[in-house]
């Protein structure tokens, strides 16, 4: 039972009829396939008691580029042996490419101020120039490439160019040591390492280049380096067993051909956190990452075209695999790199200012860190942010308070949880239900999540 039956926020009534949960209810009743309820939990019976026709019109509904074939579940008696969409074909990339024009892609800020943009246009080309030069250097179908990289356009550009062309991609952050590296890539047998020349964390620069040799001497599968440089331009020459990230960009020719790959062809590797011995690889498939992206955006977090999306993550966590992610919806994406209260405390609430940010996400904890300092952005206009994400960890109930008291009183603030294993949420935001304190809003539509308490 709630403590508090009073709700910090519901959403207005004009939200809700424009939504696009609300547009996909309308979509299920047109097609008589549920009668039209503006109810969450209505929604969500339905959808885990109807799977096949649930993820099919999700299909459907977020216009996913590719075929879907006829049978959307291959059921087996093991259960992880179900397979879904046996039939169809996809490109992950040409999904994630929606556009081509000269609107913002992606635009970048380094907490030492760098600052960097990439157009549509500009981001599909590079796009097509990575991956002609990956074909150039022999990398086969399900080949792995390996990321030491901060969160930067050029990683971003590096993932889905490794997508485009059916191979599989694994980062981490250069928070990691060299021995987490090693443990983690050592795996997967990459041929290639791409990494940055440093990156700035809490006013220091550190130096990634420096530990590539031991890397190199571990994990002897990798046959190429290539490098891109983190402000304009390298601060000194890099080795010449190296290549230089914008240079094969310049020699490369604009592959467009975008291969369709079966639903679950491999599309990265991610890794348990390693508490217990060796971090263990986690493969995702294409299309179950791009179907679960797009529908928790579409109906969770009400994400339209041309819309802003923040999320501060390194490249090492799940949510940068889910940030990258939007770019399904034609929204543009904007990266940070660096420590979160660095130069100061309201560095990244200056940055949804700045930059009218409409989903701005972070961590429980650094939500509780504003608290914790007593920080009040009323000297900020948030007017654009309409949904906070948190995750990471439960949301204290004091911390939902603080939110609606000292960030900002009309915001659909949505604790949500999931995890590495399938980099989405169990449990998340929506639009129908009202925000209580220290409460998640529901389950994760097409997902059977139930919750128990100590007593089971």
């Amino acid at each position: 039972m709630r403590n508090d039956l009073s709700s910090l926020w519901s959403p207005n009534e004009e939200t809700k009829k424009r939504s696009k949960l609300e547009l996909f209810c309308k979509h299920l009743d047109k097609k008589k396939l549920l009668k039209y309820n503006p109810n969450f939990k209505h929604l969500w019976k339905w959808s885990v008691s109807k799977p096949e026709i649930f993820w099919s019109e999700v299909w459907d509904f977020t216009k996913i580029k590719g075929v879907k074939g006829k049978k959307v579940l291959k059921k087996n008696k093991i259960f992880y042996k179900n397979l879904f969409f046996p039939g169809s074909r996809l490109n992950y990339a040409e999904n994630l490419l929606p556009k081509k024009n000269e609107e913002i892609a992606i635009k970048f800020l380094s907490e030492n101020s760098t600052e960097k943009k990439i157009t549509w246009k500009e981001l599909y080309e590079y796009v097509c120039k990575f991956s002609y030069f990956l074909k150039k250097i022999n990398l086969k179908e399900k080949d792995r490439v390996a990321a030491y990289v901060p969160n930067t356009i050029e990683t971003i550009i590096s993932f889905l160019a490794t997508s485009k062309n059916g191979l599989v991609w694994s980062s981490c952050s250069p928070d990691f040591g060299t021995e987490g590296v090693i443990d983690r890539f050592f795996q997967i047998k990459p041929k290639v390492l791409i990494t940055c020349e440093y990156y700035y964390y809490n006013g220091k620069k550190i130096n990634i280049l420096e530990k590539v040799p031991e890397i190199l001497k571990k994990i002897k599968s990798i046959k190429t380096v290539v490098i891109f440089p983190y402000e304009n331009k390298f601060e000194k020459k890099i080795n010449s067993k190296y290549k230089d990230f914008y240079s094969t960009l310049k020699e490369s020719k604009l592959d467009s051909n975008f291969k369709k790959f079966e639903f679950n062809h491999p599309l990265y590797i991610l890794y348990s956190s390693g508490t217990t011995g060796v971090p263990k690889c986690i493969t995702h498939g294409a299309g179950n990452v791009l179907l679960e992206h797009n529908k928790e955006f579409a109906l969770h977090c009400n994400i339209f075209n041309k819309n802003k999306i923040f999320y501060y993550t390194t490249t090492g966590w799940m949510m940068w695999n889910w940030l990258v992610g939007g770019l399904a919806t034609g929204s543009s994406i904007f990266l940070f790199d660096g420590a979160p209260v660095y130069p100061k405390i309201d560095v990244l609430l200056e940055y949804c200012q700045n930059e009218q940010i409409n989903l701005f996400g972070v961590s429980a904890k650094y939500i509780d860190h504003l608290k914790n300092e007593n920080y009040n952005a009323k000297n900020l206009d948030l007017s654009k942010v309409k949904i906070i994400t948190s995750t990471g960890s439960p949301l204290a109930s004091e911390s939902f308070k603080y939110v609606y008291e000292n960030i900002k009183e009309d915001v659909h603030l949505a604790s949500i949880a999931g995890g590495t294993d399938l980099v989405g949420c169990l449990i998340l935001g929506n639009l129908f239900s009202n925000v209580y304190k220290g409460e998640i809003q529901g389950q994760s539509l097409g997902i059977e999540v139930d919750v128990f308490d100590e007593k089971g």
